[in-house]
């Protein structure tokens, strides 16, 4: 966990300085890197039922880092709802998604929301 860390530290400022986002008019995931270890990436979820994040899926747990603040909805195949407040700079361990289970995410406020990914893959 500790190489995680290390390695979730050493990338994060200069994802956080990179502006391939700055350009994306729709919600869109832009890779920043991948290997056997961990996929990292840029979503920007824009607010509009237009684009809200279609049925996805998880297989591995991952942490968000904030760039923005706001409130996703995500709502499983099954229904089930639950709400993600996030809040700029601090990031958030999820855990991968249940056997079966999709899931959307959908912007609830006004102005896009930012998050980094990094996917641990061990």
């Amino acid at each position: 966990m500790r190489k995680y860390i290390t390695l979730i530290l050493y990338i994060l400022p200069f994802l956080i300085s990179m502006n391939s986002y700055a350009d994306a008019k729709k919600t869109v995931r832009i890779p920043q890197l991948s290997n056997e270890k961990v996929s990292v990436w840029t979503t920007v979820i824009y607010p509009n039922k237009d684009h809200i994040l279609k049925m996805h899926r998880h297989e591995h747990n991952r942490v968000i880092v904030a760039l923005d603040n706001g409130l996703i909805k995500v709502v499983n195949n099954k229904g089930a709802e639950h709400f993600l407040k996030l809040e700029k700079d601090k990031a958030y361990y999820l855990s991968k998604d249940l056997p079966n289970e999709l899931h959307t995410d959908e912007n609830m406020g006004k102005h896009p929301i930012k998050v980094v990914v990094i996917e641990l893959k061990n």
